[in-house]
């Protein structure tokens, strides 16, 4: 997990916070409980000021990848991650039936472990989350967030001509 904050003396975004934090995260799968290698509260807190989480979570959550099965031992480690996301008011950004990775065998679904949350300052921001990049050779498919313009006033246009008085 890396988390780093942007700072800006004017606000960000035509609004008034003057940060923004951006955390990656990269789950690993564990064998023994909390099964996986980094607890939700960690990841997902509340915070005042935007804050985007987003990386490959390795997570499955019916929401974000309905086409998929999923065992009741996933659905009951995921589901905790999503649950944290609500309560500290995070947005799953996700358009439905968009894959994130893409196994190379035929006999693996694909699916969307790829995933990115906006806290609710963060979140009316947020105009896209898509994947419209080709594949990086990997196996997951690089994912394009865009965040709304921010608003800035430019300082008037000095006069630089001769005075003539």
């Amino acid at each position: 997990m890396l988390s780093v904050d942007l700072f800006s003396p004017e606000g960000l975004f035509g609004c008034t916070h003057r940060s923004l934090r951006v955390t990656s995260v990269y789950l690993l799968r564990t064998n023994p409980p909390p099964y996986r290698s980094i607890l939700p509260a960690r990841i997902l807190s509340f915070l005042s000021y935007p804050h985007l989480v987003l990386g490959d979570f390795n997570l499955h959550y019916l929401l974000a990848d309905p086409c998929r099965s999923l065992s009741e031992r996933e659905i009951t480690i995921d589901t905790h991650y999503f649950d944290a996301a609500f309560e500290a008011t995070y947005d799953l950004l996700y358009t439905p039936e968009v894959y994130t990775r893409f196994p190379f065998d035929t006999v693996s679904p694909s699916s969307v472990l790829d995933l990115a949350f906006a806290n609710s300052t963060l979140s009316p921001l947020v105009s896209l989350w898509d994947t419209p990049l080709p594949s990086t050779g990997s196996d997951h498919v690089p994912c394009v967030i865009t965040l709304k313009p921010p608003t800035v006033m430019l300082p008037p246009l000095l006069r630089t001509g001769p005075s003539w008085t």
